[in-house]
């Protein structure tokens, strides 16, 4: 049976590279789209997945908007990466649909408490919409048979900061909620996605040619989100491998992780800091000073955390479902 999922999204290049994964991919069964501001605000973003749904002929998939603004902190958008309305340069036509009435945060607890234990929910925007949700149901996470988030760079360098990754650096403060909620969590952060890289010139030869809906699409997205990184670099395909860890989660290797989000230091702002074990001193008093006379370590784990990728295999499928080859 297909995997019941809900995409939380920011569309964004990426995302709808996502969001027509998901559709064109049996193995899944997209319920519903939630949106936040992240890539674009939170206006656009609905737009562009409405737009995307659309052109990929599931008109009929429900979208439903959320936050307009992270917790706490001023939006960030990025019209650099992803074009100035979120898609690229693509010419988008009003979508016929509308976003349902029913905002994103209550969207997620009703669709959580219709199947429990059996939505897999893929994040790959800010967590704000996921964080609200805590907040009105503290037991929303554990509803969920698993949540999959594009965020983080717990072993490397982050890609909006020299520390942090961009959906954790717009939202932390949601960021480390969420981490914190108990739920099963799968983190496809920079870890591995740096590794997934599509290159222009791989699809190059698609260009000028007759092609259907999706395809034409996605090669119009990849068109602009390859051009900052040059035709031999590649764009990296950072919300499509989330989406690819839940139809094929052997392409990646994972290690069970403490996470927390830096949320206080402006320096830091964003960082994943994992780590499977912590040494705990233990401190004597001697007056003017403490001393450190043992060592304990605590077990902690509250996400798998992907650390390597099969990124040839991976991108290999990723062609072959949007029709790329």
């Amino acid at each position: 049976m297909p995997q019941k999922i809900i995409l939380d999204v920011d569309t964004g290049t990426d995302d709808a590279l996502a969001i027509m994964l998901a559709v064109k991919s049996p193995e899944l069964e997209l319920l519903g789209c939630t949106t936040v501001a992240g890539n674009h605000t939170v206006d656009l973003t609905t737009r562009n997945t409405l737009y995307v749904l659309e052109t990929a002929g599931r008109p009929d998939i429900p979208v439903a908007m959320g936050a307009t603004r992270p917790l706490t902190r001023r939006l960030t958008i990025a019209t650099y990466f992803h074009g100035p309305e979120g898609l690229a340069d693509v010419t988008v036509k009003p979508p016929t649909a509308s976003a349902i009435a029913q905002a994103a945060p209550n969207y997620l607890i009703e669709m959580a408490n219709r199947y429990p234990g059996e939505l897999t929910l893929i994040a790959t925007g800010p967590l704000t919409n996921l964080a609200i949700a805590l907040l009105l149901d503290p037991h929303f996470g554990r509803k969920l048979k698993s949540l999959v988030i594009m965020g983080g760079a717990v072993q490397t360098k982050g890609n909006i900061t020299p520390t942090a990754e961009a959906n954790f650096y717009n939202d932390p403060e949601a960021a480390q909620v969420v981490l914190q909620s108990g739920a099963n969590i799968t983190l496809v952060g920079l870890d591995v996605t740096h590794e997934t890289r599509l290159t222009w010139g791989e699809i190059a030869h698609l260009d000028g040619q007759t092609l259907d809906p999706i395809p034409h699409l996605s090669l119009e997205v990849l068109r602009f989100y390859t051009q900052p990184y040059g035709p031999t670099v590649g764009a990296h395909l950072h919300d499509p491998l989330a989406v690819g860890v839940v139809i094929w989660p052997d392409l990646v290797t994972t290690e069970r992780m403490q996470v927390d989000i830096e949320v206080s230091s402006k320096l830091t702002r964003g960082q994943s800091v994992g780590y499977s074990k912590i040494t705990v001193d233990q401190l004597l008093n001697k007056g003017e000073y403490d001393d450190a006379v043992a060592i304990h370590y605590e077990e902690r784990a509250n996400c798998e955390v992907c650390l390597e990728v099969q990124a040839a295999e991976f991108v290999k499928h990723f062609r072959e479902r949007l029709g790329l080859l």
